[in-house]
């Protein structure tokens, strides 16, 4: 019975032993003299209760988060999103959690207006921006101003300012590089090919629905123009190289401002000359109930074929004027707005009276024929400045690219 308790006896003696030595030693590396000296030999039950202590404290517990998870979690980017379009498309490929901050233009989708908000996305602070202790500046063309963004890149974010055309070709290309900038490669490219697709099915349905109405006799193509301030100095308008002029492009319809570059002020001789059928509003412009009918009897329009028929419509700025996922929404607006205009025409044709009189040369054929005459011969007289009701340079207004 001796015998079999030997070896287990002389095998806790010679741990023992060693654990004696191992605390000697490093009570004189740490200069504690007096506390090896006092050292007395750990009794076998405290050195069995340390094992297993120290057994139990290396083996993983489900609350303590993997190591690879803590290191993803700290390299998730903390993205500022300047410019109503870049804000929407990072939150359309499901990145929105990663957003920190955005400008005063970003109200869509609903979630983008529960982040801080840094202001104009055109007059941003640096102080303001690296605030928020962002990895990634994302920008529309407009987002500025210049030192800023020099100040803050040189803080170590990674800024990108994406100067696209505004079309939706310009669009597509920000959406994948934002994609590809967000980790969302995958969910870029099915945005772009449903926004394409609901882009074809929109112009597909507008030509079925022009078509219909050949037989009038009256010219089914639409002058449109898209209103984006009204001040004392008069209307400033989205001419070429806008989102406006894009719908307007896809549908086929004619910007009578397109002799424009951006957004720029129309007098109002030009605008009655170009007689416009439709007209669009940007809904940031319009204050009150009478807003629309205030801006029909306006005396740039009022003598119009859109003035006379008071076929003004409001759309959201968002989708008016930028570079939104929702072009094909903004695009079935306009085109639901032609068509009213179309079936008006068509309507009155029939009442018109002979080619000779008044009423023919203001609503028929003749009157059409001398408008798109007078286009090709008279350029837009332009005005160029600040427009105060915007407080923007009305050369470049760019609100809500």
């Amino acid at each position: 019975m001796e015998k079999t308790k030997l070896p287990s006896l002389i095998s806790t003696k010679k741990v023992l032993h060693m654990l004696s030595v191992i605390s000697v030693f490093w009570c004189l590396g740490s200069g504690g003299a007096y506390a090896a000296a006092t050292f007395s030999a750990p009794s076998e039950l405290s050195v069995l209760s340390a094992l297993s202590a120290l057994s139990a404290s290396t083996v993983p517990t489900a609350t303590s988060p993997p190591m690879a998870d803590n290191l993803q979690q700290s390299e998730t980017p903390r993205i500022i999103a300047a410019g109503g379009s870049v804000t929407e498309i990072i939150y359309a490929l499901g990145r929105g959690d990663w957003v920190v901050a955005t400008d005063s233009t970003s109200m869509f989708p609903g979630a983008a207006t529960e982040v801080p908000k840094l202001g104009y996305f055109r007059q941003l602070s640096t102080e303001g921006v690296l605030a928020q202790q962002p990895s990634l500046l994302l920008g529309a063309s407009a987002t500025g101003p210049e030192p800023m963004l020099e100040q803050v890149a040189k803080a170590g974010v990674d800024v990108h300012v994406y100067h696209v055309s505004k079309d939706i070709d310009g669009l597509s290309e920000m959406i994948l590089d934002i994609g590809h900038r967000v980790s969302a490669v995958e969910k870029a490219e099915q945005l772009v090919t449903d926004l394409h697709r609901q882009v074809d099915v929109q112009q597909v349905q507008y030509s079925e629905a022009i078509a219909s109405y050949a037989s009038t006799g009256y010219p089914n193509t639409i002058n449109a123009l898209f209103v984006v301030a009204n001040n004392d100095r008069g209307i400033t308008v989205a001419g070429a190289k806008t989102v406006p002029q894009a719908l307007f492009d896809t549908l086929g319809m004619t910007n009578i401002a397109s002799d424009l570059n951006g957004y720029k002020l129309m007098d109002a001789e030009s605008v009655l000359m170009r007689n416009p059928d439709v007209v669009f509003a940007a809904g940031h412009m319009l204050h009150g109930e009478n807003a629309l009918n205030s801006l029909c009897s306006h005396h740039a329009i009022a003598a119009t074929f859109a003035g006379q028929h008071c076929l003004v419509k409001a759309m959201d700025s968002s989708i008016g004027l930028g570079l939104s996922p929702r072009f094909a929404i903004a695009l079935k607006a306009v085109a639901e707005h032609g068509l009213r205009a179309l079936s008006i025409k068509a309507a009155d044709t029939p009442m018109q009276e002979p080619i000779s009189s008044q009423s023919a040369i203001q609503n028929g054929v003749i009157q059409e024929q001398a408008i798109q005459e007078s286009i090709a011969k008279s350029p837009i007289a332009e005005s160029t400045g600040v427009d105060n009701s915007t407080k923007t340079d009305t050369q470049d207004m760019g609100r809500f690219e």
